[in-house]
């Protein structure tokens, strides 16, 4: 299996000889564990070992947003790797699981779903495959945002945070910020993306709830692993047992549970 996931290892991305199209550096050096590239979409992952914890980082490269998806059953929950089975997915990893609440503006694939007020942090996937990050949820009524994103032709967007790095920067989490705890002391098994530059995006799993194995980080620790990676934006999604890392027809992580839970969304490239 793991002879079938790296083919090609030598050439994970194009070169002048095979493209006119030129992907930038990856975030994460070789030796890698997995790696895939084809015409739209250039992808490596590695593994660290951070704070005790394992750290998936997926350097995601693609040619256009159109290939920025997402995937939900058609009703309730199921599991990742049923949602992505019927696509050309390469990797999946969990969303923001928007069924299990009412909250927000839920974009997707270019389809206003919902407009409700809310007190998460909103991420927006831009037609220019840039992230936008909405922390601000009194002043802007949820209609207005909606329909701005919508007359944007803004594809995607996520409910859930807190925003991790602005700018490039780590920020300050916000004691307004009730979805989960953000003590430095609270370790969690995470899934989270960043954004390097528009189209090149960083996704970032970490283990947890398996001592001996992976306790899982704190969001600052979070933080901290993105600036390393030297993204610009970063953005917290859903994680604890829905953290789940989908490569090539296998969950490639260790979710808390053991084993695949029931959710409503993911994202795929």
């Amino acid at each position: 299996m793991r002879a079938r996931l790296i083919a090609g290892l030598m050439a994970v991305f194009f070169s002048a000889a095979t493209t006119q199209w030129t992907w930038q550096e990856p975030c994460v050096s070789e030796p890698y564990a997995y790696a895939w590239q084809d015409e739209r979409r250039a992808i490596a992952v590695t593994t660290m070992e951070v704070d005790k914890s394992v750290v998936y980082v997926a350097d995601v490269q693609l040619r256009s947003v159109d290939d920025f998806h997402t995937a939900r059953p058609e009703k309730g929950t199921g599991r990742l790797s049923d949602m992505v089975k019927d696509t050309d997915a390469v990797l999946a990893v969990n969303a923001d699981n928007y069924r299990s609440h009412s909250y927000g503006v839920i974009i997707r694939d270019g389809e206003c779903i919902r407009q409700n007020k809310s007190t998460r942090h909103l991420m927006a996937v831009r037609r220019d495959g840039s992230l936008e990050v909405v922390t601000d949820r009194k002043t802007v009524r949820a209609a207005e945002l909606a329909r701005r994103l919508t007359a944007q032709g803004v594809p995607q967007t996520f409910e859930f945070g807190p925003l991790l790095v602005e700018d490039g920067k780590a920020v300050d989490f916000p004691a307004s910020f009730r979805l989960i705890s953000t003590s430095p002391y609270r370790r969690e098994p995470r899934t989270a993306i960043g954004m390097i530059a528009p189209l090149h995006y960083v996704i970032v799993v970490v283990d947890g709830r398996r001592p001996g194995y992976s306790e899982g980080v704190s969001l600052q620790t979070l933080q901290q692993i993105f600036l390393d990676l030297g993204v610009q934006t970063a953005f917290n999604l859903d994680g604890g047992g829905s953290t789940e890392l989908w490569f090539q027809g296998e969950i490639i992580n260790r979710p808390s549970g053991g084993g695949e839970r029931g959710m409503s969304d993911c994202i795929w490239f």
